[in-house]
């Protein structure tokens, strides 16, 4: 089996283990499989993808730097999306000090009108729309969304990495489903009508 196949392949707790052993490789393959999460949970907090992507990359930096310190290298998603929140609450903080309430509300507007489509399926208006629809979410709806569809989550692996029960998680993600299908229904009839 090639080198490449085996770290793809590994457990969260294997690629620990092995960075902690002084293979960086490893860690090079957990920021791989968590960047996409990674950058959505960082957009559905800050409106800018430019920003959302510094913050993801800093917590990457972040979680390297402090992976000794975590307890249960199994539930290291759960461990990188707090890192990932405290960062995105100092990018905020940092950016309230920096400007006006007026300016701060044209750069956001400006930003998420310019925010990268990923979904092939939508334009870019749509996606916009999608985005504000999951912000709108309380924040824990809207970490298990991101790790549900982004992160590409099982229920069960989102309650393991966030030590909620699973039917704790299930629950969440059905209110979410049901405000998002509220929220989301004028993008449903467009896509109907279509």
């Amino acid at each position: 089996m090639s080198e490449n196949r085996r770290l793809t392949d590994a457990r969260d707790e294997q690629l620990i283990a092995a960075t902690l052993d002084g293979d960086i490789s490893s860690f090079g393959t957990i920021v791989e499989r968590y960047w996409n999460m990674a950058v959505a949970l960082a957009l559905s907090k800050i409106d800018d993808p430019v920003e959302a992507e510094d913050v993801a990359q800093e917590s990457l930096i972040k979680a390297y730097s402090q992976l000794s310190s975590l307890r249960d290298p199994s539930r290291f998603a759960g461990w990188l999306s707090k890192i990932i929140a405290q960062q995105c609450t100092n990018v905020i903080r940092r950016k309230a000090r920096e400007r006006t309430v007026s300016s701060c509300e044209g750069d956001a507007l400006e930003a998420s009108a310019s925010a990268p489509n990923t979904n092939p399926k939508l334009d870019n208006e749509q996606a916009h729309f999608v985005r504000r629809a999951v912000r709108h979410l309380p924040e824990n709806f809207q970490k298990i969304v991101i790790m549900r569809f982004v992160g590409g989550f099982s229920t069960e692996q989102i309650a393991r990495q966030l030590g909620k029960r699973h039917g704790t998680v299930r629950v969440w993600l059905h209110r979410a489903y049901n405000s998002l299908r509220k929220e989301l229904a004028p993008l449903l009839e467009e896509a109907k009508e279509s």
